[in-house]
């Protein structure tokens, strides 16, 4: 019991911390919104560096969750999501290997209708097709997938990579990004307490710590682009406009923070969310895109 009330204690702290300063970022984007709202919009952001296209062009669609991105997305280089106007390639290569995107969506702040971020999910082809191989995923079931977190946990408990591209929809800094990843780890760790050893804890606040200190001290341009890979030894590999940012070698950790846009109770996008579902159902049933 002494223990858990540490633990939380420690969590209220780094969370009323980095809820301060996020908000304090929100005002601040809010009153710039406001003092621009007639000044055009800028340019589209161009597809970031390293990618290649398979087609090209782009391709649009109704902003609604049941229109999913990737439905549409079979023979083009790039989609764009289009409450941002961001694009993601649809092949994105990391180290030696090409990923095929899942599925993408924007992490928005509800009370404000910000959008702070756009992310996507990508796999290895193979990976995918093996997929079919575990339990529970033999005959893809996207209502089992949405409703429970067993089926996203199965697959990443597997020797496979599993990348998040992240791309901020307007300009910030590391430290607000790093905050927000920081306080879905906490959460969901303060979530699983319960069944974690002391020994267990002190490991994880420990590659927490390790991750926090992974983010330089910079700002953060529109449509620059994060890659956080949760590899087939089970680290997080962290990478920022083509810059290794370093590996948090923690298996909890790596798994968690894929899980923090997976999970049904409290996901960081429940429209990436869905879409990814889908995706995953076009993928494995064989359905048209």
């Amino acid at each position: 019991m002494q223990r858990a009330t540490h633990s939380l204690k420690l969590f209220s702290r780094v969370t009323t911390t980095s809820a301060r300063q996020w908000r304090c970022h929100l005002h601040t984007v809010a009153a710039s919104q406001r003092a621009t709202t007639t000044s055009p919009s800028m340019a589209v952001w161009a597809v970031a560096a390293g990618f290649v296209a398979t087609t090209g062009g782009y391709l649009t669609w109704k902003n609604t969750m049941h229109n999913p991105v990737l439905a549409e997305a079979k023979y083009a280089g790039t989609v764009e999501e289009p409450s941002t106007k961001l694009s993601f390639p649809i092949n994105l290569q990391t180290d030696s290997d090409w990923k095929r995107l899942v599925g993408l969506g924007p992490r928005t702040v509800s009370f404000l209708g910000i959008n702070v971020y756009v992310l996507g999910l990508y796999m290895r082809s193979q990976d995918i097709g093996m997929l079919k191989t575990l339990k529970g995923w033999e005959q893809f079931d996207k209502e089992e997938f949405l409703s429970k977190e067993t089926m996203a946990m199965t697959l990443l408990e597997q020797p496979m990579d599993v990348t998040i591209r992240i791309v901020p929809a307007r300009g910030t800094n590391m430290q607000h990004l790093r905050d927000g990843f920081t306080r879905s780890l906490l959460q969901r760790m303060r979530d699983q307490s319960h069944d974690m050893s002391e020994e267990k804890e002190r490991e994880v606040m420990k590659a927490i710590q390790e991750f926090k200190s992974q983010f330089p001290l910079s700002n953060v341009k529109k449509g620059t682009e994060f890659v956080f890979t949760k590899t087939r030894d089970g680290g997080l590999k962290m990478e920022y406009e083509g810059k290794d940012l370093g590996t948090v070698n923690n298996a909890w950790l790596a798994k968690n923070f894929v899980m923090g846009y997976l999970n049904p109770t409290t996901p960081a996008s429940e429209v990436a969310r869905q879409d990814i579902a889908k995706g995953f159902d076009t993928l494995l049933n064989n359905k048209d895109q």
